[in-house]
C-alpha cells in the first residue's frame, strides 16, 4: 500500500500526551491517537511528551509498537503526588508518636481518600465537616482529574524541551485534561501557538463526576482559558464541534475544527483473522472493549436468547464473544448462565490491541453497544472500520453515533429498548450466512488517518508560519 505521509515543511512539534505507549489496554485509544499522528507526518521534528510506562513490557496492551514509533524525541516525566507524600508524613508521624501504623492498604494508593482518622467522640455534624474537608484534600490533589500531579512537573519539562529544541508549536491531547493545562502553560511561558485536541467534551461530559461546586467552577474557567488561549481547538465528532461554537459565540467559530479518531491501516495491514473454534453454522458477534454501567449488552442478550429459540430447527446459532472486563450493576453470569452453559455466551479476559483485531476479523458481525451521548462517539468505530467487518451498532438514532452512522451508511442501528427488531435482525443473519460477502462500507476512506493527518499538518504549519511572521 502507498503511504502518502503529510509534510510538515520542517515545522517543529511538541506532542503533550498522558497515554503513550506501553500502556495498559484502557489506555489504548489516548495512545494510539498520537501513535498515529506521528507515523503519518514527515520532514518535521516532533517531540512527545508523557508519562512513564504505565505498565511492563509483558502487558502492554500496544507491544507491537516499537518505539520510537517515526523519528520522534521521547521525554518522560514523573508526577509529583502531594497526597501520597501526605499519607507517607500520616503514617511516619504515627510511627513517631508510637502509634499503630495505619494499616488499611488502600491508603497506598492514590484512589484513597483518608488522610486522617476520625473520632469516635465527634458528633455527626463534626465527622460530616470532616469528611467534606478529607474530600476537598483528595480532589484538589487529583484536580481537574487522576492527572493532576503531572501538571506541575510536565509543565517544567516542557518548558525546557521547547526553549532548548526551539520547537515551532505545541499540541496537547486531552483527556486527561491536566494535559491541556500544561499546554496551556508551556504556551503561555514560552509565546509558542497551541492546539488543542479533545477526544471527549471537559464540560458537559455525561461521565463526568463532581468534584464539588467550587472545583467544578474551577473546571468551567480553565477550560474557557485554554480554549480562548488556543490558536486552533480540534474536537473528535462534529457535534462536538457544534457543542463548541455554540458555547463560545464570540470566538470565531472558524477556530473549532473536526479530526474524528480514524484509522491508521498499518494497525490492519498485517491483521489475519484468528482461526474460528466454533461450529460452522455459527453467526457470530464479537465486542473487545470494557462493557459498564450504561453500556449494558442485556438487549444483546435477550436477543440472543430468543433468536436461537426461533433458530434451534434449522440447526443455525447465535453466538456472542465478549472480550474484556465486564462490570455492570448486575450479575452478568447470573442471569445468563443458559447462554454461558450452550455457548451462545462467550467472556474472555481482556488482550492485547492486535490480537483483539484478530479476534474481531473472524467474526461475521462485530457489535457497537453505546449510549445515547451526544457529542461523543466511541472509538472503537474505527476499529471495525479498519477490519472491513458488518456492524450491528446498539444505539441511540438521536446520538453522536446514531447521526455519524446513518449520515456515512456504515451500519445497522437499533435502539436499545427495541428487543424484537434486534432479534429479528439477528435471525435473518444467521440464516443468510454470507457475511463473507461484505466488501466495505464506501465512507470508509473518509475515516483513513492519512487524510485527517494531512489538516492536524495543514495547522502546524499555518501557526508556525504566522507566529514567525508577528
Amino acid at each position: 500500500m502507498t503511504t502518502n505521509l503529510s509534510d510538515l515543511q520542517n515545522t517543529k512539534v511538541l506532542f503533550i500526551a498522558y497515554f503513550y505507549p506501553p500502556c495498559s489496554s484502557t489506555e489504548v485509544p489516548g495512545s494510539l491517537r498520537t501513535v498515529k499522528f506521528l507515523r503519518n507526518l514527515s520532514n518535521g521534528e516532533c517531540h512527545v511528551l508523557t508519562t512513564p510506562p504505565a505498565v511492563g513490557s509483558d502487558v502492554d496492551a500496544l507491544r507491537h509498537i516499537q518505539l520510537p514509533v517515526k523519528t520522534e524525541i521521547i521525554h518522560r516525566v514523573g508526577s509529583w503526588d502531594v497526597f501520597k507524600v501526605m499519607l507517607w508524613l500520616r503514617r511516619l508521624l504515627r510511627k513517631t508518636l508510637g502509634k499503630d501504623a495505619y494499616s488499611d492498604a488502600s491508603n497506598n494508593s492514590p484512589t484513597s481518600k483518608k488522610v486522617f482518622e476520625g473520632s469516635a467522640s465527634q458528633t455527626g455534624s463534626e465527622r460530616g465537616r470532616l469528611q467534606r474537608l478529607k474530600d476537598f484534600i483528595y480532589n484538589l490533589c487529583y484536580f481537574p482529574d487522576q492527572a493532576g500531579p503531572w501538571i506541575i512537573p510536565a509543565f517544567i519539562k516542557g518548558f525546557r524541551v521547547v526553549r532548548k529544541n526551539r520547537l515551532d508549536v505545541i499540541f496537547a491531547t486531552g483527556s486527561p485534561w491536566s494535559g491541556l493545562i500544561v499546554g496551556y502553560l508551556v504556551s503561555k511561558a514560552t509565546g509558542k501557538p497551541l492546539i488543542v485536541d479533545f477526544r471527549d467534551p471537559w464540560m458537559n461530559n455525561p461521565f463526568h463526576q463532581s468534584k464539588g461546586q467550587f472545583l467544578d467552577k474551577v473546571s468551567y474557567n480553565l477550560e474557557r482559558r485554554v480554549v480562548r488561549h488556543a490558536v486552533a481547538v480540534s474536537l473528535n465528532t462534529e457535534p462536538l464541534r457544534q457543542d463548541f461554537v455554540t458555547r463560545y459565540q464570540d470566538i470565531p467559530s472558524e477556530k473549532f475544527f473536526v479530526m474524528p479518531n480514524g484509522f491508521d491501516p498499518a494497525d490492519f495491514n498485517q491483521i489475519e483473522p484468528e482461526p474460528r473454534s466454533c461450529e460452522q453454522e455459527t453467526f457470530l458477534l464479537c465486542h473487545a472493549g470494557f462493557l459498564y454501567g450504561v453500556r449494558d449488552p442485556d438487549v444483546l442478550l435477550k436477543a440472543i436468547r430468543l433468536a436461537n429459540e426461533t433458530l434451534a430447527e434449522s440447526g443455525k446459532k447465535v453466538v456472542f464473544r465478549q472480550i474484556g472486563d465486564v462490570r455492570l450493576n448486575y450479575n452478568l453470569e447470573e442471569r445468563y448462565a443458559d447462554l454461558l452453559e450452550n455457548r451462545s455466551l462467550i467472556l474472555e479476559p481482556s488482550r492485547p490491541y492486535q490480537e483483539c483485531l484478530s479476534a474481531l476479523a473472524s467474526a461475521d458481525t462485530v457489535v457497537n453497544i453505546q449510549p445515547a451521548t451526544q457529542t461523543q462517539v466511541p472509538s472503537k468505530l474505527y476499529d471495525y472500520l479498519g477490519i472491513n467487518r458488518p456492524i450491528i451498532h446498539i444505539t441511540s438514532k438521536e446520538g453522536a453515533l446514531g447521526r455519524l452512522v446513518a449520515d456515512k451508511q456504515i451500519g445497522t442501528i437499533v435502539e436499545f429498548d427495541d428487543d424484537s427488531t434486534l432479534t429479528d435482525l439477528l435471525v435473518s443473519l444467521a440464516k443468510q450466512s454470507q457475511s463473507n460477502d461484505f466488501s466495505g462500507y464506501s465512507s470508509r476512506a473518509d475515516f483513513d488517518i492519512q487524510r485527517i493527518s494531512a489538516v492536524l499538518a495543514e495547522k502546524f504549519i499555518q501557526n508556525a508560519k504566522s507566529r514567525a511572521t508577528e
